[in-house]
């Protein structure tokens, strides 16, 4: 059993200004969606049931590159011989001493190994990103959070006319797809992609 709780959210300003998202031209975003897992078990693995439909919506879609950026505070030390053992393209930037990793990913077989080895980072509320085109690049912003106010070198998003973005929610519960794209000017359109049959419940 899996339910699902799906939102169109209308207040674009709101949503990128709490998920920390710095986005160059924002107003060329059209939709913002975000989806839940939510389990029907006793063990409660919210995290698993969002990265189930996460998988779900990546494999219908099945549209590549996908470029999958993550990373902030936390690193594993063991993901880069992960990348090499699995022959997964990757680069790494190190800016204000935090590193961030950004894969390529290619085909189903390396989508399917990718998330369930770095899905943590996001689980850690580190910086979760996939995009289908490489909307990304680290640039000097003024950060501003409760305690403090300064210029940080931070991942910017850089829209383009045509544009599919997700962003993962904090504890990778959840997450947020940005688009402007024709194919999810709908609910219905974006269902689609996502889980279907018993036991799929949705929740608005």
């Amino acid at each position: 059993m899996l339910d699902v709780y799906f939102e169109k959210h209308m207040d674009h300003a709101k949503v990128i200004k709490d998920r920390y998202l710095y986005i160059d031209q924002p107003e060329r975003i059209d939709f913002i969606y975000s989806m839940d897992g939510i389990p029907d078990d006793e063990k409660g693995d919210y995290q698993g049931a969002s990265n189930r439909v996460l998988k779900q919506f990546l494999t219908r879609l099945n549209c590549y590159p996908v470029f999958v950026t993550f990373g902030e505070v936390f690193w594993d030390d063991e993901v880069e011989p992960f990348f090499q053992k699995n022959n997964l393209s990757y680069t790494k930037f190190q800016p204000n001493k935090r590193l961030y990793y950004s894969v390529q990913v290619n085909h189903a077989r390396e989508l399917e190994l990718l998330p369930e080895e770095t899905y943590w980072y996001g689980a850690q509320n580190d910086f979760y990103f996939l995009s289908f085109k490489n909307l990304l690049t680290f640039e000097s912003r003024i950060v501003r959070r409760w305690f403090f106010k300064r210029e940080m070198i931070v991942p910017v998003v850089n829209t383009t006319e045509e544009m599919l973005f997700i962003r993962i929610e904090h504890d990778f519960m959840g997450y947020y797809l940005f688009s402007n794209e024709a194919c999810f000017d709908t609910e219905d359109k974006v269902k689609t992609f996502l889980p279907e049959g018993d036991g799929i419940e949705y929740y608005e």
